[in-house]
């Protein structure tokens, strides 16, 4: 079977809110939009030039770099439809979604997803069963906020957001302006740059990443705490269930979806 190839371009990209608009109102999706130090780009992959010509007419966007990228390298989930990631809370990467309930706004380009994956349906799920009305949150390892702002519009007090990725803290920054909650996003290794305790702690990352953040948990909850964990390969279950047993966490619930397991954990 062959393999599909187009062009990766990246352009300068003066107006993203018109870039992105133009695009998705043309029903396309394969491309992402990167605000970082040196500027906001626009990262396409197309083999239509004249795509490209419009949008420099129309939005002043220069083209600075191409290259030959295979499909497997594209965003998968720039297909995405709208979708019920919890009961009554839709994520929609289209924008353009209308229903009686609590929707989402995700750019279906978010490099750092836009909630499809296991690992963050199963935090969210989990999270949707234990988070109380005004709970303060801490989501750890954040990416684009999808876990942030959805304990938001599922009215906590106070979220608080950290990644130590500079370009997802932007990009959480972005996301938690159009869907309109209040959320302080940072810069932070883990818990190296959180202060404060917390009534729930989600925290989607690799195991070796929750091992450490349950080391060093206690520094941000008190008793009575939940920690949710996600982004566990089932066969590192018992490795996250000892790290919990060794912290004294009371085990809750526990989910596995897809090959991926998560625990939702309380302190004593």
């Amino acid at each position: 079977m062959s393999v599909r190839k187009t062009i990766e371009w990246l352009l300068t990209c003066p107006d993203p809110e018109g870039v992105e608009g133009f695009l998705l109102g043309l029903n396309f999706f394969n491309f992402a939009i990167e605000t970082v130090e040196s500027g906001t780009f626009l990262r396409i992959y197309t083999d239509d030039e004249s795509l490209l010509e419009e949008l420099q007419l129309r939005f002043g966007c220069v083209p600075i770099d191409k290259k030959l990228s295979q499909e497997r390298d594209w965003f998968v989930y720039l297909r995405l439809k709208p979708f019920e990631i919890v009961p009554n809370v839709w994520i929609d990467p289209t924008h353009r979604f209308k229903k009686d309930a609590i929707v989402i706004k995700m750019k279906p380009s978010a490099a750092f997803g836009t909630g499809d994956h296991a690992t963050t349906k199963l935090v969210a799920r989990l999270m949707y069963n234990h988070l109380k009305s005004k709970d303060r949150v801490l989501d750890v390892g954040c990416g684009t906020g999808i876990l942030a702002i959805i304990a938001k519009k599922l009215n906590a007090k106070k979220v608080v957001a950290v990644d130590n990725d500079p370009l997802a803290v932007e990009i959480a920054k972005e996301f938690a302006r159009r869907n309109r909650v209040q959320i302080d996003i940072k810069i932070s290794d883990l818990l190296e740059n959180v202060s404060g305790t917390f009534d729930l702690v989600v925290a989607n990352l690799t195991t070796n990443l929750i091992v450490s953040l349950l080391e060093q948990v206690d520094k941000v909850t008190k008793s009575g705490s939940i920690i949710i964990v996600s982004g566990i390969p089932t066969v590192d279950g018992e490795k996250v269930k000892l790290a919990a047993e060794e912290r004294n966490l009371h085990i809750l619930e526990e989910a596995e979806l897809e090959g991926w397991r998560a625990f939702c954990l309380k302190k004593p």
